[in-house]
């Protein structure tokens, strides 16, 4: 981070209205003490991006985008937080004082070989395009696939010939370097010294990334030859596990809904059909990085791979990756009668593949009847097998209500009982009765009201979130509660770094502040979670009773988990628990 002094940032800061500020880029509406409006950062058709003027912060409550004015400039035109301070101070008449920063200084370099990489990868996508014409072979698998010229145009689609250094010549006349153009992934270096281009006799599918820059390339053989798909190799803008073919195009699509494929053609002929809200992973397993750039633009994955078994043993683990990355719905569209969407549509038409996809499943309801299909049901060997497998996916559900729902469909189906699923996947304990937990009624409120569950630690989490935003802006009540608590109250490393910063700056005498607080933290995953956090706000008229309110509660509720987590993992005995759940902790 550049080397402004602090106080400068926060004048900086404080003379740039953060509302003004958004509203150049945002239409904000007033909405109580706050302002909210459509995010500028994801495709949403209800507003969930707020900002608050009495804290100084934005926060979107669908993407998770949040920070300060400085943090908004930033994001909002993709520059350095240098750069941004700069931009803001000229628009306050603040006077900047000379800095020199090293960081400053490499994140300008790094930044301008991106710009090179996406300008060499540009030159080299035109180059492949320019070459179609030359291939009566490229032109001939266009045709085969039903591309016609429009197509090829829209998605820079190309050839790479069958030619060593054609690429590699083409790209030093225009003025690049041999370095640049190997950080390219478009060339290599024969152990002679010699370079050799990278594709060769491939017909070539350009990959953007999520703003329309011109990445990578996926190249597909025109021969025998192996590997059948050869894609970039990874570079400092290029990433086969963190991108997604036609990103680009989807996140325009307005659409909360998107089709997730296995390969560029499926995407395409999805495109082409009219579901642009279509994009692919680029020939690996799809991640837990590719998952949340997917839950940052919608709502809703539909899973539409392969109909062979490696595109079913595929659709399983999709499935498990974006079930566990947070929010997504996750839905599969079986394709049963062909094996992928190109040849399903060619086949039948856009009709069917619509009624298809409007009758998609649900995730776990596609598993429920695609491991039953493996399985003879009325065998207890196989019901366990059965059980065992799905109970692995049962784990991955968030919510009380569809977990019950779907181990239900379960029990019918294999005549075992409801609590004995649920109790397989040690989520919650089912039916607790006084045998469990030594007659204690205390306990039995405990287990029974889902303390130790994931709903509960949810609520504990956003208790303790409430009472640091409470605190952060109010020194009155900090002044008057802060001796009641201790480090050991929260779990969350943020939360444990926020209340240290308000403890410090309590026992200093110095005034907490936004941009003081968020310097603390380096990731934007980080800042975007602080700002959560800060722009929650009390729904109550009297302050000071939620605090005490919140203070109770998390020193009960709290003391409570902390007993059933000694307990279950035989630390304490059975006496010790019941005496701590007495004690509240």
């Amino acid at each position: 981070m550049p080397i402004f002094p602090e106080y400068v940032i926060k004048e900086v800061a404080e003379k740039n209205d953060i509302i003004e500020v958004v509203s150049q880029t945002v239409a904000l509406k007033k909405a109580g003490s706050s302002y909210i409006g459509l995010c500028p950062f994801h495709n949403e058709k209800t507003p969930s991006f707020s900002v608050s003027p009495r804290r100084g912060i934005f926060k979107c409550f669908g993407c998770g985008e949040g920070g300060d004015v400085i943090g908004f400039v930033m994001k909002s035109e993709g520059i350095s937080f240098h750069e941004a301070v700069k931009k803001l101070a000229q628009r306050a008449n603040v006077q900047l004082p000379e800095t020199k920063s090293y960081d400053d200084d490499l994140a300008e370099k790094k930044k301008e070989k991106r710009e090179l990489l996406y300008m060499i990868n540009k030159d080299a996508a035109a180059f492949f395009y320019k070459n179609i014409k030359t291939s009566k072979d490229a032109i001939d698998y266009f045709k085969k696939r039903e591309l016609d010229g429009n197509i090829v145009k829209y998605f820079w689609l190309g050839y790479a010939p069958e030619s060593w250094t054609s690429l590699f010549d083409y790209l030093k006349e225009k003025g690049y370097t041999e370095g640049d153009i190997y950080d390219a992934g478009l060339i290599r270096r024969h152990e002679s010294g010699r370079y050799y281009d990278y594709f060769r006799n491939r017909v070539m599918f350009t990959i953007f990334d999520v703003n329309g820059n011109v990445i990578g390339f996926g190249g597909r053989v025109l021969d025998d030859s192996k590997p059948k798909y050869l894609n970039s190799p990874d570079s400092n803008i290029f990433s086969k596990g963190k991108n997604l073919y036609s990103l680009n195009v989807a996140r325009h699509s307005k659409k909360r809904t998107v089709i997730l494929c296995e390969g560029y053609m499926d995407a395409i002929a999805l495109i082409k059909s009219g579901y642009e809200n279509t994009v692919a992973t680029l020939g690996t397993a799809i991640g837990e990085h590719q998952a949340k750039i997917l839950e940052k633009y919608f709502d809703e994955v539909v899973i539409c791979y392969d109909s062979d078994q490696a595109g079913r043993n595929a659709t399983n683990r999709a499935i498990a990756v974006l079930r566990q990355s947070g929010n997504l719905k996750v839905s599969v569209l079986d394709l049963k009668a062909k094996k992928d969407p190109d040849e399903y549509i060619k086949t039948f038409g856009k009709a069917r593949f619509e009624a298809m996809f409007q009758n998609r499943k649900p995730d776990m309801e596609y598993l429920i009847e695609y491991f039953g299909e493996s399985y003879n049901l009325k065998k207890s060997d196989d019901i366990v097998a059965y059980i065992s497998e799905m109970v692995d996916y049962l784990k991955l559900i968030k919510s009380s209500v569809e977990l019950d729902v779907y181990a239900n469909i379960i029990s019918e189906k294999t005549g075992v009982q409801l609590s004995s699923i649920i109790s397989q996947t040690g989520l919650r304990k089912s039916g607790a009765t006084t045998s469990v937990i030594g007659g204690n009624a205390d306990v039995i409120n405990v287990v029974n009201k889902g303390t130790v569950a994931n709903d509960s630690k949810q609520y504990l989490e956003k208790t303790r979130a409430l009472l640091l935003s409470t605190l952060f802006y109010d020194r009155k009540l900090c002044e008057k509660y802060l001796s009641m608590l201790d480090e050991s109250m929260f779990e969350n490393s943020l939360h444990i770094m926020i209340f240290r910063y308000i403890k410090e700056c309590m026992e200093n005498g110095e005034k907490v502040s936004n941009i003081s607080l968020m310097a603390k933290f380096n990731t934007n995953d980080e800042i975007n979670a602080v700002s959560g956090i800060l722009a929650l706000d009390v729904q109550s008229d009297d302050t000071d009773k939620a605090v005490k309110d919140y203070i109770k509660q998390i020193k009960e509720k709290g003391g409570a988990e902390k007993a059933y987590e000694l307990l279950k993992n035989n630390k304490i005995t059975l006496e010790q628990f019941n005496e701590m759940i007495k004690n509240k902790g």
